[in-house]
């Protein structure tokens, strides 16, 4: 008798556990989204800052300031453009206090950086300037009337100019700019 060998059938396969799924936890997901939306946030302030004018306005840079009192616009130009009217001699925040002679602008954004620019005028010797009514700061007009002055000089890069009698110094030190200014003639 013969026999015969015959393969033995291939053990079948274990089968195979596929690990469960894990269960994020309620906290690291709360965690994530709270992350994910200071992100976000520091993300939008940032636009807001780097993208304002105002916010990055430094010392001496000048500016162009139009509208009116109760809504101003600012630009910021290069200081020998002809619409240039005013140069920052202060930039800080919202309670920056600015003192006489100078000229407010504030920036308040919803969700950004909140700046005031205190402002030194930048007027023409020889000019006259009076108020602005309605507007923002001096404007330049013709050398007559009451409320009327003249600028008599500019100096600049100097601690105090020398008026001639009669005649009102107007100093914006943190900008090294001073007028000496007098009744028109």
């Amino acid at each position: 008798m013969s026999t015969t060998e015959s393969a033995s059938p291939a053990p079948a396969p274990e089968p195979t556990q596929e690990p469960a799924p894990k269960k994020s936890s309620i906290g690291k997901r709360i965690l994530t989204y709270i992350v994910g939306l200071i992100v976000v946030g520091g993300a939008f302030y940032a636009f807001n800052y780097f993208t304002s004018d105002v916010a990055q306005a430094k010392v001496g840079d000048c500016a162009a300031i139009t509208g009116t009192s109760t809504s101003p616009e600012y630009k910021q130009v290069d200081c020998g453009a002809a619409e240039a009217n005013y140069t920052v001699a202060k930039a800080g925040g919202t309670s920056e206090v600015c003192g006489d002679g100078y000229d407010e602008y504030t920036q308040t954004q919803r969700r950004g950086p909140k700046t005031k620019l205190c402002l030194a005028p930048l007027l023409a010797e020889g000019k006259c300037y009076g108020e602005n009514t309605g507007g923002i700061g001096l404007k330049a007009v013709e050398c007559s009337g009451a409320s009327t002055m003249k600028v008599t000089k500019v100096v600049k890069e100097a601690a105090a100019p020398q008026c001639a009698e009669g005649e009102q110094a107007l100093p914006y030190p943190e900008v090294k700019l001073n007028y000496c200014v007098g009744a028109p003639a």
